[in-house]
């Protein structure tokens, strides 16, 4: 099949700031019970994009000021809680993670691993549970992938956006530009339509720029604080989440965090358009959402710099509520926990950004949790964890008991002190897609779609990846012309690859560190675990869609992360594979 591939992400991995207006759900009041618990308060807090090993309390000291600690806070949180050395994202982007750290699902189970899908209405989330024992709840976000639509606002008397008064104002302004032109669309009033069209490109880069510089972590915590000290007033527990976005590229870090950690460089890298400058590199056309690095390594220092900054601006603000706690009486009960839905990859195996592989860059991810009394303090906790894990967990510490639950369990026994038998097990899943094309003659080409599943499992010290890729034609597609093709499309539906590699010996995965054989007796079992798991859980599946509303579509396609609406439309895939090859 003739064939030239043009690697450019469907959904691109160009990244931004928060957008849009905010937004409040107050949700129907249900009717509490009192809670068969000592009322421990509950503070979950998330970091976007903030991998394992940028962390103090995870060894890490930036390369240009050895000295600094990018992580205070962070480092003392540790200091008086747990930290869970080997804890997994289930995903390398921030809207599955995110779904599993709340909901207790793999994105297998829940689904929602493209734009268009939605949590089932069956599923239950955090805030639900907690609410059903006489919880308060609350939740802050600050990106457009926590939007109410894909199901966050479930369970939480008020779930609150916090994106700068930039950005609400341009992204107002966006949506009505928008309305303007599909109102000439529908009146076929192409010479007005071109004019607003114009416009409404102008509109969007005013949104980008916006967004670009946006920094909210300061709103945030404000939000967090402010919550914390009315909940405080009414004596009954609360659980309240708050996800920081600020760590996010661009990296963009305000004084004095922009010179912390690289105060001698004199070049001109930034942290603008740090992953689709051409400064930084471009599409590798030989390799599907691969990238060709152009930056060099004292300029990727400096950017590595800005993103470190970035994660101090951040720990910052999480010190400030953990003194707000502090200052509140409330720090000895409550139960702290801060986590990361994903890491960022800084060309360790070829890709600047995320939502590209399943490398430990990309999902090993921080988790800290802090009860006094309750918690012990100081403890570095070995054993592979997910976030998924964090829902049943957090139920077992308040003494609420979880439902048993394929693909989560509680790791509690684990900091209280069992030895991890070497069976705890972690999946993570990642769905791309990608454009192309088909040759089918010297003059005529069929757009294409290019869809890749991945797949990885970790027991014990085995890490297995499963990767999947394979064409889709659009809907309407000549059947001639699918017909002719169709033959190679199934015999790349049929191809996987299989590999594993030994995480505890090789941690940062190195090509030649990975093997195609299964014949090691460990190996073996753990390939056996991933099938037995995998086939399980797709039986649980809860697959629902619904399309993105057009105040959540403008925010993500104004900033690059959904492409607009144009070309042909592509049916949406089936992505539930058979088990892994037995090998």
């Amino acid at each position: 099949m003739g064939r030239r591939r043009m690697p450019t992400p469907n959904v691109p991995s160009m990244f931004w700031r928060a957008v849009a207006a905010s937004f409040v759900i107050v949700a129907a009041a249900s009717c509490a019970r009192a809670p068969r618990t000592a009322s421990y308060n509950v503070l979950l807090i998330s970091l976007d994009t903030v991998r394992q090993d940028v962390l103090g309390c995870y060894g890490h000291r930036p390369r240009r000021a050895p000295d600094t600690s990018p992580s205070p806070a962070l480092d003392q949180l540790a200091r008086e809680g747990v930290r869970m050395v080997d804890a997994y994202a289930p995903s390398s982007w921030t809207l599955p993670s995110h779904l599993s750290m709340l909901t207790g699902q793999p994105p297998l189970v829940h689904g929602v691993e493209t734009e268009v899908g939605t949590l089932d209405a069956s599923s239950r989330t955090m805030a639900e549970i907690l609410k059903e024992h006489g919880y308060h709840t609350a939740g802050i976000y600050s990106a457009p992938y926590l939007e109410p639509h894909w199901g966050f606002g479930r369970g939480f008397d008020s779930y609150q956006a916090v994106y700068g008064p930039d950005v609400v104002a341009a992204a107002a302004r966006a949506l009505e530009a928008r309305a303007k032109v599909e109102t000439a669309a529908a009146a076929q009033d192409w010479q007005r339509y071109d004019e607003l069209k114009l416009a409404e490109v102008a509109i969007d880069q005013e949104l980008n720029r916006s967004s670009e510089t946006a920094v909210t972590s300061d709103q945030v915590t404000a939000a967090v604080t402010s919550q914390i000290e009315a909940f405080a007033r009414d004596g009954r527990p609360w659980f309240v989440f708050a996800h920081f976005f600020d760590a996010h590229c661009d990296y963009v870090p305000p004084p004095p965090y922009d010179t912390r950690f690289d105060p001698d460089y004199t070049g001109a890298a930034t942290g603008k358009e740090c992953l689709s400058g051409e400064w930084v590199g471009g599409p590798d056309p030989s390799r599907p959402g691969g990238f060709i690095r152009a930056i060099g390594d004292r300029d990727l220092d400096h950017v590595i710099a800005l993103y470190e900054g970035e994660v101090a601006w951040v720990d910052a603000h999480v010190g400030a509520i953990m003194h707000a706690l502090e200052a509140s009486g409330l720090a000895e009960k409550t139960l702290v926990i801060v986590v990361s839905d994903h890491g960022e990859e800084f060309f360790d195996h070829g890709n600047i950004g995320h939502r590209h592989t399943l490398y430990e860059e990309a999902v090993r991810v921080p988790m800290l949790l802090r009860l006094p009394r309750v918690l012990p303090a100081g403890a570095a906790v070995h054993g592979p964890v997910s976030l998924t894990d964090l829902l049943p967990t957090v139920l077992d510490i308040l003494g609420l008991s979880p439902a048993p639950t394929r693909g989560a369990s509680s790791f509690l026994p684990l900091i209280r002190g069992a030895a991890d038998p070497g069976t705890r097990e972690v999946l993570y899943r990642l769905v791309m897609m990608f454009a192309g094309d088909v040759e089918v003659d010297a003059a005529a080409h069929v757009t294409i779609r290019d869809v890749m599943v991945q797949d990885a499992f970790r027991r014990g010290a085995i890490k297995i990846t499963r990767t999947r890729m394979w064409p889709q034609f659009p809907a309407g597609v000549a059947p001639d012309v699918k017909a002719a093709f169709q033959a190679e499309a199934a015999a790349q539906y049929a191809r996987e690859e299989v590999r594993w590699i030994d995480v505890q010996r090789a941690p940062g995965e190195p090509g030649d560190g990975h093997s195609m054989r299964f014949t090691d007796p460990s190996v073996r079992a753990a390939l056996d675990a991933f099938r037995r798991e995998y086939t399980e859980l797709a039986t649980l599946r809860r697959r629902h869609t619904s399309p993105l509303p057009l105040n959540v579509r403008l925010k993500l396609e104004s900033l690059g992360y959904v492409d607009r609406a144009s070309g042909p439309a592509f049916p949406e895939p089936d992505v539930l594979l058979p088990p892994p090859r037995e090998g």
